[in-house]
């Protein structure tokens, strides 16, 4: 009995965990946007 009890408390904070860090990534509250610089090679062309 104890044991049922004790897995399901661990299930409970697992799923707690988990629906809490979803809903933060969901809101991007902790996130900035940033511009990211990219550089991108010129294509040469194979001659022939």
């Amino acid at each position: 009995m104890t044991q049922l009890l004790l897995n399901s408390a661990v299930a409970l904070l697992i799923a707690a965990g988990f629906l809490a860090t979803a809903t933060a990534a969901l809101r991007g509250d902790g996130r900035a946007l940033q511009k990211v610089p990219v550089k991108a090679r010129s294509r040469r062309h194979p001659k022939g």
